[in-house]
This record gives C-alpha cells, structure tokens and sequence, in this order.
C-alpha cells in the first residue's frame, strides 16, 4: 500500500484513503497499482508462451488431423478446440488462433470475437476441414425459430427436425404478450449443406416468422 502511495506521490496510506473517500483517485486505481507487477509478469509469461508455440508451429512438418475434424499445419503436442462462440461447422470459413494455453482455438472467419485477429499474424495458423471425417462427425449449432404464438407450433418444429434425422440437444421456447413465439435449439449436424436443408423445412412450416443461426 505505501509503494501505492508512492506511485501517486502521497505523503502516506492514510493521505491516498482521504483521496479515495473524496473521489480525488478512484478506487480502481489503487488497485491497477497494486497489482502492476503481477499484470506484467502475466503478460511475458503470455508472450513466452505464444512465442513456443509459433516457433513449434513454424516447423515445417506434414498437416496433422485432430479430432476436431480439422486438419492444422504442426500441431502433435497443441490441443485444438472449435470455439463455442461460433460453432464452426464443415463448410464454413475458418481460421486458427493460437491461445494463451498453448491450444489452437478455431473460429468461423466472421466471428465478431476474432475480429482485427488478422492484423496479429504471429498466432494465426493455417488451418482447414478434413474432409475425410466431415461425414464422420457432428457438430452443434444453435438455432433460433420466431413464429406466430399458436398451438402446436413448438411440436411442429420438433417433428421437421426429427424427419430430416438431426438430434436436438436442447431446446428452449417462450413468448410474449404480442404472441411472438421464440425457440432456441441446439442442434447436431455433418456440415453446413445438412444445416441449410434443416432450416429449409423449418421456414416451409405455417407461421414461421425467421430462423437463423446464432452466435454467441
């Protein structure tokens, strides 16, 4: 606390407590000076650690398969993961991140999180579908339905989806006074064509208002 003081050229603690209490300094403030030195170890430890896994990823070695069906250049000791903001699925255009954990995180490229990422090249990495497995796997995507609040509307979109042989893994509906029907379902598809077909057959229902693909 008295280095604290220090850094905000108080005589003393007590004299940086009065400055606090009349709002002089804030209390987030104190606070960022408190904790100066942990943020900046945390920040080279942060950047060794991206650092080992660039050079590791710039070895040129043959493209590998994970078992997240996609195929990423130099990665035998990285854990690969597609991110759950987006839910990459086959189809869709991706890109890899390098993440403080020494993982590759995989994001559609339209991610709003993984935005202005292409300007830091360091932790990009080339990656792609293995095609191969596409077929092999499914992937979850979440869904949103808006209709027209009726009976029987909420078993319709159930069965649409059941009859084109997808797996619902959650779903969630709910309305409002305006009988404006919402269903939030988390889905399980092969690729972006088999997610097209399924949102196909949901628009075709009566009372459909919109349905589309959420991010999160």
């Amino acid at each position: 606390m008295q280095k604290a003081a220090d850094k905000f050229s108080f005589a003393g603690e007590e004299d940086m407590f009065a400055a606090v209490g009349y709002n002089g300094i804030s209390a987030k403030q104190v606070v960022t000076r408190l904790t100066d030195k942990k943020r900046q170890e945390n920040e080279q430890q942060e950047k060794k650690t991206v650092t080992e896994a660039v050079k590791e990823i710039s070895t040129p070695v043959r493209t590998r398969k994970s078992g997240a069906g996609v195929s990423v250049k130099g990665v035998d000791n990285l854990l690969i993961r597609l991110s759950k903001c987006c839910n990459p699925v086959p189809g869709d255009e991706i890109l890899g991140f390098i993440t403080k954990g020494r993982g590759v995180s995989i994001h559609r490229s339209d991610c709003p999180n993984v935005v202005g990422l292409e300007e830091d090249n360091s932790r990009l990495v080339p990656v792609e579908w293995d095609r191969d497995e596409e077929k092999k796997k499914s992937y979850n995507v979440d869904i949103e339905v808006t209709g027209y609040d009726r009976r029987g509307l909420l078993n319709e979109v159930l069965h649409v989806v059941a009859e084109s042989r997808t797996n619902i893994h959650a779903v969630n509906g709910r309305s409002d006074k305006n009988k404006m029907a919402v269903i939030d379902m988390t889905i399980a598809i092969t690729n972006l064509d088999h997610l097209y077909k399924v949102v196909d057959k949901i628009k075709k229902l009566p009372d459909i208002y919109s349905v589309r693909r959420v991010m999160h």
